[in-house]
């Protein structure tokens, strides 16, 4: 009901999405906030498309951040050296929600990209077979009919703290893995209620979303098995305000270490759980921000 009652309707919602083809691995930053990470060598080749609204926290310019890894020979395996034969092309667009309920409009490119083939600064040509890794960034205009804090007013975190921080996000981390073992969900919906605020917002859930996507934790028929807390590393984003544990190998590898194995009678697999904290200032605790 909280939600429900927190979330503005809006005569325009603009929809900002990103569709990705490459064969490679890499990571999709807005604003220094990871929108989408895939290392997994099944799907290299096809493309991928992704909302990017969460990290969007009002109109004006907003920054994009690519990073390109070398692609993945098998669930365990990745290359050393980029590929002066590999391809990386995005495409952003943007498109709303139609209020005849028809769905979403025809989508508008306002941004395409491809890998350079030569150094934008010096102007000498890039020979990527002799990178490890590859980064640009771009930027853009969205315009939004909403303004979220998000991280805004978090705390900045110092390098020299990042051991004692790694052991107070992991403690973390398992006081939610706990609570999902004991079937606590009105603690971890209480948990994410910020976060899951801003991102309906921000996609603009209906109501009858928002009623499914609360109550979907206690009628899921998922066994989860999670993952013990191990192979991960401190990761930082929004310029300093953001901490994650992310896992550090393998298909998953960049995702968040609050992982689990489920079967069910249509499925097996492993799944992995968002969970972005930030530090108010003045306050002690941390918040899960996404």
């Amino acid at each position: 009901d909280y939600l429900k009652k927190n979330i503005q309707r809006y005569s325009y919602e603009p929809l900002y999405q990103i569709k990705v083809r490459t064969d490679y691995n890499y990571q999709i930053l807005i604003n220094d906030f990871p929108v989408f990470t895939n290392f997994d060598y099944e799907l290299k080749g096809g493309a991928i498309m992704f909302n990017i609204n969460k990290a969007i926290l009002q109109s004006g310019i907003q920054k994009l951040e690519i990073r390109i890894y070398p692609e993945s020979i098998n669930e365990i395996t990745q290359k050393e050296f980029l590929d002066s034969k590999g391809y990386f092309k995005l495409q952003m667009t943007q498109t709303a929600w139609r209020k005849d309920g028809g769905g979403l409009e025809e989508p508008k490119t306002i941004l395409e990209y491809e890998l350079p083939k030569e150094n934008k600064h010096i102007g000498n040509t890039i020979d990527y077979a002799k990178l490890k890794s590859f980064t640009d960034s771009l930027s853009f205009e969205a315009t939004v009919p909403y303004h979220l804090q998000g991280w805004t007013n978090g705390e900045v975190f110092k390098e020299e703290d990042s051991l004692q921080l790694k052991a107070q996000v992991a403690a973390f981390y398992q006081d939610i893995i706990n609570a999902y073992q004991k079937k606590e969900w009105d603690y971890i919906r209480t948990q994410y209620l910020q976060a899951d605020k801003e991102k309906y917002q921000a996609e603009y859930i209906t109501d009858e979303n928002i009623e499914k996507f609360q109550k979907g934790l206690e009628n899921s028929k998922i066994d989860r098995k999670f993952f013990p807390l191990e192979n991960y590393k401190l990761s930082v984003y929004g310029n300093g305000r953001i901490l994650c544990l992310g896992t550090i190998s393998g298909e998953n590898k960049g995702y968040s270490a609050l992982g689990y194995h489920y079967e069910t009678k249509e499925k097996i697999g492993d799944s992995f759980i968002s969970l972005y904290l930030y530090r108010p200032k003045g306050s002690s605790q941390f918040q899960i921000i996404r």
